[in-house]
Order: C-alpha cells, then structure tokens, then sequence
C-alpha cells in the first residue's frame, strides 16, 4: 500500500512539474510572436513614413491577432517620430491567472 501512495505522489509532482513547462513554453511563444508582430508594425510605419491607412490596418491586424496596439506620432514635416505600444495579454491554463504585458517601441 505505501508503494501506491509513493507512485502516486510521485505521478501527481511529475504532471505539476509537466503544466509548469507546458505553460512557460507557451508563454514564450506567445510573447515571441508578440515581439515580431510589433517589429513588423514599426518596420510598417517607418517605410510608409507613419501613413494614415498604414495605421488603421496596423490596428485592424493588432485586433484581430488579440493585441491592443497604440500609436503616438511627434513631429511634423521631415521630422516624424512614432511610440509604438503593443499590449497582450496571456492566461495561464488551468490556473485562470491573466497577465499583462505591453511592449514598447519607437519608430523614425
């Protein structure tokens, strides 16, 4: 009997020690593809010297991949300059913890 228990206590550390990796794994995908996602956008804005409809369809993409992005341009004339901010948010499974996080950039 007290071989049982031992196997089952060992069985029930072994899938907590599992979910953690599984769960820091899938948060650093998601946090990679965040970062990506918002090298492209300034990337965007820089080549398109912080177009109008640029923007808008940064925004539209960022919404539909579930990110919040803001756009703050500086300057006028030859002299523009962007705050590019990217915030998602990330659920850890089972548990139902929401963290925040927000990436933070400048665009010339």
């Amino acid at each position: 009997m007290r071989m049982i228990v031992e196997h089952f206590i060992t069985f029930l550390l072994l899938l907590i020690f599992i979910w953690i990796g599984v769960a820091y794994i899938l948060q650093n995908v998601m946090y990679s593809s965040a970062r990506e996602f918002h090298g492209a956008v300034v990337t965007q804005l820089e080549n398109s010297y912080f177009d109008d409809a640029v923007m808008e369809d940064c925004r539209r993409k960022a919404a539909r991949a579930g990110y919040d992005l803001k756009i703050q341009v500086y300057g006028s004339g030859n002299e523009k300059d962007a705050k590019v901010s990217l915030v998602f948010r990330y659920v850890i499974p089972l548990a139902g913890i929401e963290k925040k996080y927000e990436i933070e950039g400048y665009s010339r």
